[in-house]
């Protein structure tokens, strides 16, 4: 799919009875900036579009004359790609991130501004940063953050505007900004706010059913996390949880799924 921002923008600015060099002094930018653009040698930066759809009064799809149909098959089939590079391999515990980074890097210049892309990659720049030696990590961190800010300065839609909030909040944590931390945490939705707990309000029948195993898969996944974490601060599990909680730890999942489906199958 092609991006035909070239000759969108010189329609819309000759339409509007702009220069180039007008068209610059709004964004603070060069006018022979401006004149690659049209010639079709180069891009603006991805955080200049939304302030040029707006000067323009249209949506960035628009002024990169991107249609939506097949714009969304594109970001599904960049999905899939992504997919298999990030997780064809579960055993391998580098998880291909530099593969994942790159092909969602190439993904974001084909279809510049989409969430969806901006949270992927930001998250994978953090993981990449956690072990990361201090000059490369802030590099990592910096190229993070740009991406979730864009999306809070951007987008509308909670879900993203939570992916960015909770990579922030890591990068801060990770870096000692523990104040700036703490402020993403209190704005946090808490456990019985989530998507994942919603969904059991609305879903019916066999949908609530897949449902209810998803989140409890999720929620073990938590739970042995959380005791993981106890071991290496060297934290007796004894100490932090009661005698019947406890018991839960030597439950192995493929237990821990037939109690699940033998419970729903008498709901």
């Amino acid at each position: 799919m092609k991006i035909h921002l070239s000759n969108k923008l010189k329609e819309l600015r000759q339409k509007r009875g702009d220069t180039q060099e007008a068209l610059a002094a709004f964004l603070g930018i060069s006018a022979q900036a401006v004149s690659k653009w049209e010639r079709n040698e180069g891009y603006p930066d991805i955080t200049l579009l939304p302030r040029i759809a707006g000067y323009y009064h249209i949506s960035v799809d628009e002024l990169l004359g991107v249609d939506a149909i097949a714009k969304e098959e594109r970001i599904r089939e960049i999905t899939e790609e992504y997919s298999k590079i990030r997780h064809h391999v579960p055993l391998d515990t580098s998880y291909h991130l530099d593969e994942g980074i790159e092909r969602i890097r190439r993904a974001l210049k084909e279809l510049p501004g989409v969430f969806f892309f901006e949270q992927l990659l930001a998250s994978d720049l953090l993981w990449k940063g956690k072990t990361a030696a201090e000059e490369e990590k802030k590099v990592l961190y910096d190229e993070a953050r740009v991406l979730c800010e864009d999306i809070l300065e951007r987008c509308t839609e909670q879900r993203w505007r939570n992916c960015a909030n909770e990579i922030l909040l890591v990068i801060y944590a990770d870096l000692g900004m523990t104040e700036q931390a703490l402020q993403l945490a209190y704005q946090m939705p808490g456990p019985f706010c989530t998507c994942e707990y919603m969904l059991t309000y609305i879903l019916k029948e066999q949908d609530l059913i897949k449902r209810y195993k998803m989140n409890a898969v999720l929620y073990y996944k938590v739970f042995r996390e959380s005791i993981s974490k106890l071991d290496n601060a060297k934290i007796k599990s004894q100490e932090m949880v009661n005698e019947k909680e406890l018991s839960v730890q030597s439950i192995e999942l493929d237990e821990y799924m037939q109690v699940i489906n033998t419970v729903l199958k008498y709901q």
